[in-house]
Order: C-alpha cells, then sequence, then structure tokens
C-alpha cells in the first residue's frame, strides 16, 4: 500500500506496542501510532538492499536517482538503482549486498 504516515519507506523502527489493528512505532523518540496493514513486520534485520518506489510527493531525492532507490540493509543509506543488478555496493559501509527484486510489495506496482 503506497501511503504517507510520517514513516520513512525501507526504514526500520522498534515496536512499542503491537495490537491487531495498530503498531505504535519508536520514531525519533516520539510515539507513531499505525495502521498494521500499512507495514511490512520482520522479527530479523534484512540481509538485502531494500528497493523503495519513489512517492509522488518525495522529497530530499535527487531527481536523476528515476522513480526508486534502495536502503542499505547495514547501515540504511540511500543509493541510486543504476539496473536490474543482483547486487550493489553500499557508499558508506562498504558492504555489498543482494537487492530484493523479488519482494511482494515491489510485484503490486
Amino acid at each position: 500500500m503506497d501511503v504517507n504516515c510520517a514513516l520513512r519507506r525501507g526504514a526500520w523502527y522498534r515496536v512499542l506496542s503491537l495490537t491487531p489493528n495498530k503498531v505504535v512505532l519508536d520514531v525519533i523518540r516520539d510515539r507513531v501510532p499505525v495502521a498494521r496493514r500499512w507495514l511490512q513486520t520482520s522479527f530479523e534485520p534484512p540481509s538485502r538492499w531494500t528497493i523503495v518506489s519513489l512517492p509522488e510527493d518525495a522529497v530530499s531525492v535527487p531527481p536523476e536517482w528515476g522513480n526508486r532507490y534502495a536502503v542499505c540493509p547495514v547501515c540504511h543509506t540511500r543509493a541510486p538503482i543504476k539496473d536490474f543488478q543482483p547486487t550493489m555496493g553500499c557508499p558508506h559501509c562498504n558492504g555489498v549486498f543482494g537487492l530484493a527484486w523479488d519482494e511482494q510489495y515491489l510485484k503490486r506496482r
């Protein structure tokens, strides 16, 4: 679901409370309630780059990045995606990781 709810796409947030319908997240020491259906919940951090489709009202993203970018699984740096490459190096932490091209949220677009 492509919604704006005060969260960075591809980011990880600590869960403060969880009900069947709502999650309260710790976002820079602020409690942010979010509908649970809007989130992908995982109990372990990613091992691959998260691919983020740019929302129409995106800010602070260089226009030359096009309509998507990736988030590093280790240091959370955002980086442009050049092609449908299988792996990519992080310009910040220098790690090399696969890209999560098979994620379900990408198939819905």
